[in-house]
């Protein structure tokens, strides 16, 4: 067994070259996903004339993108029989099986990125050389062919959860409630368990605002509003600015010392809007008009003003409402994406907006 299956090279290629628009389907095939050169090069070539356009290739198209480009990456392709890979990959390739390739491509992928990282990939590959026994050989083989890219990495995650458990809690899982109280009621009288206010004064004094570590969930009907209330508590987290109904104006938050409150950073996951729908929810809360009226473009007197001025608000604190789009969230994936994130941008508040399908 090796980290490398050059049958599916030959497939993805065939395949990308009968149908480029399978990129469409795919954007995540990369050059670093193939460890044969010649393969390389054609990725590249094809993708080039696929964004120029192209919606069928021949193996003469690509073969003559390649030489017309005369750098040394075609060098190596025509070094290497790179016109003969392209041809028998045309020949042989099989359009309703690209799906079983493209996941045996991304597996192989991935464990040959674990490995140069040296992560332990034991659990699915050992070197030939390492192997004696055929059984387990099989074994190995049958457990990648059914694992998927997130159970490769949920068993790393795994590992690497004991060993920190180990080391930072010493192995410990359970612990004594009489432990720490006079610490913990000290630490509570300096900095109380209350958060940054939410939208909405009731709804923020029963939560206690949005309090780091704790989890909250808002529950409700299709089109009752849960992802626009959501847009509506990130947007007052992340933006200290916005209009004020009862004052009539822009207001600026005050902090209790009389210092203006600073922005905070918020991570919105969304997995059925676009970017210009928050966009305009967005807007429409920080100016204080009728969402309706920017998407129609139909304003009353003033109201272009104030949606002009929520904009410059949102750009004077670009950074601050980061936006991630996740088309099939999978739930136990997440934990690892937020810390992801908390350790590249520093975050610490996030929102999840999803819809699950009830079961009857």
């Amino acid at each position: 067994m090796t980290l490398s299956d050059s049958y599916a090279y030959g497939q993805i290629i065939g395949c990308l070259m009968y149908k480029p628009l399978l990129f469409l389907e795919y954007p995540d095939i990369q050059a670093q996903d193939f460890d044969y050169k010649p393969a390389r090069v054609c990725l590249f070539a094809i993708k080039k004339l696929y964004e120029a356009g192209a919606a069928v290739l021949t193996p003469l198209d690509v073969d003559q993108e390649i030489e017309k480009s005369g750098s040394a990456a075609a060098q190596v392709y025509k070094a290497e029989g790179g016109l003969d890979f392209l041809k028998n990959a045309y020949e042989y390739a099989q359009l309703g099986n690209f799906d079983l390739h493209y996941k045996r491509l991304k597996k192989y992928s991935l464990l040959r990125r674990l490995q140069k990282a040296h992560y332990d990939i034991s659990h699915y590959y050992i070197a030939d050389k390492d192997v004696k026994d055929p059984r387990l050989e099989a074994e190995l083989i049958d457990r990648l062919e059914k694992a998927s890219l997130e159970d490769i990495l949920n068993s790393v995650e795994k590992d690497y959860s004991e060993i920190r458990n180990d080391f930072l809690n010493g192995g410990k899982t359970k612990g004594d409630p009489a432990e720490g109280l006079t610490t913990l009621i000290e630490d509570l009288r300096k900095s109380p368990s209350i958060g940054p206010s939410l939208e909405g004064k009731m709804f923020s004094s029963v939560c206690r605002g949005a309090r780091e570590g704790c989890f909250f969930l808002k529950s409700a009907s299709t089109s009752a509003g849960k992802s626009r209330t959501s847009i509506f508590d990130a947007c007052h987290i992340a933006y200290p600015k916005r209009w004020s109904h009862n004052k009539n104006a822009f207001i600026e938050e005050i902090q209790a010392n009389g210092d203006p409150r600073q922005p905070r950073k918020v991570l919105f996951i969304v997995t059925e809007m676009d970017k210009e729908e928050l966009q305009t929810i967005m807007l429409a809360y920080l100016s204080g008009v009728d969402e309706d009226h920017i998407l129609t473009g139909n304003y009353d007197l003033g109201e272009l003003t104030r949606v002009k001025q929520a904009a410059k608000i949102i750009e004077e604190y670009s950074g601050y409402f980061i936006i991630e789009e996740i088309s099939d969230p999978i739930f136990k994936m997440l934990k690892p994406q937020f810390a992801n994130m908390q350790q590249l941008m520093k975050l610490n508040m996030y929102f999840l907006t999803i819809f699950i399908q009830p079961q009857v």
